[in-house]
């Protein structure tokens, strides 16, 4: 477990990654931020099938809505739908989060990613906590797994759901774990 001490590397356009202090990034974790960092460009650029070089041929890809994908060659189609109608002219920032390593060549990847439109700066709170399963091809990280899930913490305070379930979590933690429960 890496130490909660962070240090922020600020890539072009707003793309960050969170390091341990006492650990500089492994070359895996460079390779796998400049993953999302090409996703920027390509989104930025407009281009479906160069968005889609990021992922393996038979790629999971789960839009904010619950849609699947199912396909390098569906999520080239699909993004290219987007980029050339509601999306047009618009850029996908992401934040790398952390990167989890299951095994040597797998790694899980907590984001933070906003659609930015012309003129407009990065908001405070993301538009999507995005989760990606990455494996190491080779010598490229390229994803496998993409979960893009909207971050709703604001529609969530404001009902008092947050509230409950941090009380909850307190509560549950003061109890000792219960053996045998089947």
């Amino acid at each position: 477990m890496r130490s909660s001490a962070l240090i922020l590397i600020i890539l072009p356009f707003a793309f960050s990654i969170s390091f341990a202090e006492d650990s500089p990034p492994s070359e895996d974790e460079i390779q796998i931020a400049m993953v999302f960092e090409h996703l920027t460009d390509a989104w930025r650029d407009g281009d479906g099938d160069a968005w889609a070089e990021s992922f393996v041929e038979d790629a999971d890809f789960t839009v904010w809505f619950g849609l699947g994908l199912k396909s390098r060659e569906q999520i080239a189609w699909g993004h290219q739908l987007i980029f050339d109608s509601f999306y047009a002219d618009t850029v996908y920032e992401f934040g790398v989060r952390q990167i989890r390593f299951v095994r040597p060549d797998v790694a899980v990847v907590h984001l933070n990613a906003s659609v930015i439109k012309d003129g407009e700066s990065i908001p405070k709170e993301p538009d999507t906590v995005p989760m990606a399963i990455l494996e190491r091809i080779d010598a490229n990280w390229k994803i496998i797994a993409f979960q893009n899930t909207p971050f709703v913490v604001n529609e969530f305070r404001a009902n008092g759901d947050i509230k409950r379930f941090k009380k909850m979590a307190a509560e549950q933690a003061q109890q000792p774990p219960s053996a045998g429960t089947n």
